[in-house]
């Protein structure tokens, strides 16, 4: 049950992943190097371009606190998956330990059974041939048995 769940998990994980989002890495590499460096601000003097670019700056500032949720929530996601994934593991070396005390316990059993087979082979073998072409004398009528002649 919970190889399911991590499987799940994991998928779920790598389609929205926050950390694969290609869209938000280009619009990260394509903002003016004024949103960076916070000496460039004092460089601009006109009104306009200073309010234009706190815009940008805002929008980016959004953009990114809500990247950095989404990757915190990936990180808690990929965490908890991780956690199943370490009882899956866990469980299965469980099962091979089990697995493997059962193969021990039917090699044992398929070791007697052949002894067996081998032991009734070799009295089978043993035992006199009573199929009729033998050399044994037929048995006696049963009437000469008891003494009951005529």
């Amino acid at each position: 049950s919970s190889g399911i769940n991590a499987e799940y998990g994991l998928v779920n994980l790598e389609r929205g992943s926050a950390l694969q989002d290609t869209k938000m890495k280009q619009q990260l590499q394509n903002l003016p190097p004024e949103v960076w460096n916070v000496t460039s601000v004092d460089k601009i003097s006109d009104r306009k371009r200073l309010e234009g670019l706190l815009k940008s700056i805002d929008t980016t500032y959004e953009q990114i606190s809500n990247h950095r949720i989404r990757l915190q929530t990936e990180y808690t996601e990929r965490t908890k998956v991780a956690n199943l994934l370490k009882e899956f593991v866990s469980h299965q070396k469980q099962q091979l330990k089990h697995v493997e005390a059962k193969i021990l316990e039917y090699q044992g059993k398929l070791q007697k059974v052949h002894d067996v087979r081998g032991r009734l082979q070799s009295h089978l073998t043993s035992l006199p041939d009573l199929t009729g072409g033998g050399s044994l004398a037929p048995l006696p009528e049963p009437g000469s048995l008891f003494g009951g002649g005529e």
